[in-house]
């Protein structure tokens, strides 16, 4: 029996998981922030481990009975971040084990699709879009910050609903239900208020989050200058989206797009659709899909296919196999 481990570390946590050939996950593990660029490379490692040795117990097999590794990692962007973490990270924890190492964004896509080609384009905290055609090409677009061109993030979303309150107010703007529900989150009276503890910064943007959430309700309930805030976030994510599919040769494609993040959760449809709809100019075959399970899956699958693609009747099994596993760890792999 051949086993799999599939790594997926972010901002926050580290999971891990392992299954066998034939599917089944036996398995799981969980540690704390796994981004190097957030916590540096030896804490990094901790919970690399940590996640690891949990998954290995509670599987009852050990390291070198592993026979492939998929990763994904936040904060893997560059080149040159992939040859150093592999050589103080990677290699001293994991040994010569055969392995696919990703950013943490291609584990997003393999477990938010069946198929094993697609395009994701995640948004919360920030944005980044990567996708890889029939071929096993694969590209990336964005997901560095907002000083290297990356517009749309939930934040951005709520910066610029607030700068559409203010509009609001000097009249350049007609009234938006936006102009209430900033001024409830802050606790002033009115929006005279919010602007003078604002300007004297007493209340910080920060202080309001998370603002996105209070275009996504107005728009909801029908503001129009709400909906138009979504409609450029929208657009761009979808420029995003179209700008991978003509590096991937996959315009026309059939093709899932994933969409992932914080920003895919909010009340009105209005970017999804905006997104969708512009999207359909290029890519008239595409469509658009939350995410059915969690990246490290997509993790697990990377490292599966190492060896061989999963079979239809595999990914039955893996996915039963979750359900399972989710009630004996006390953790849902189910895309949230």
């Amino acid at each position: 029996m051949k086993y799999y481990l599939g790594l997926d570390a972010g901002g926050t946590k580290t999971y891990c998981l392992i299954g066998d050939e034939s599917g089944n996950v036996l398995g799981f593990g969980a540690g704390g922030a796994g981004n190097y660029e957030v916590a540096g490379v030896p804490a990094a490692a901790i919970e690399f481990k940590i996640a690891m040795d949990g998954a290995l117990t509670s599987a009852g097999i050990t390291l070198d009975q592993i026979s492939a590794i998929g990763l994904g990692v936040a904060g893997a962007d560059l080149p040159e971040d992939y040859v150093m973490l592999e050589k103080e990270l990677l290699k001293p924890l994991m040994g010569d084990i055969p392995r696919v190492f990703e950013n943490d964004s291609m584990g997003g896509l393999r477990g938010g699709t069946k198929a094993p080609y697609g395009i994701v384009i995640a948004c919360g905290t920030g944005c980044v879009c990567a996708g890889v055609n029939r071929a096993g090409k694969k590209a990336r677009v964005g997901g560095i910050n907002e000083d290297f061109g990356d517009m749309v993030s939930g934040s951005s979303i709520g910066t610029e609903g607030l700068k559409a309150v203010w509009r609001s107010r000097d009249g350049i703007l007609g009234p938006t239900l936006m102009t209430e529900k900033f001024v409830a989150k802050s606790g002033c009276k009115d929006i005279d208020e919010l602007f003078h503890e604002m300007y004297y910064e007493r209340i910080t943007y920060a202080d309001l989050e998370p603002m996105a959430k209070l275009v996504f309700d107005a728009a909801w309930e029908g503001d129009q200058i709400a909906c138009d805030v979504l409609e450029w976030g929208g657009v761009y994510l979808a420029d995003m989206v179209t700008a991978a599919a003509r590096k991937l040769d996959m315009c026309r494609d059939t093709f899932d797009v994933v969409m992932t993040g914080s920003v895919f959760k909010g009340k009105s449809p209005v970017l999804k659709d905006a997104m969708t709809t512009r999207i359909h100019r290029q890519c008239p075959d595409a469509q658009t899909v939350h995410a059915i399970f969690e990246p490290v899956v997509g993790a697990l699958l990377l490292g599966m296919e190492m060896d061989a693609p999963v079979s239809d009747e595999k990914y039955a099994v893996l996915s039963n196999s979750l359900d399972e596993a989710a009630r004996r760890f006390g953790v849902s792999f189910q895309a949230e």
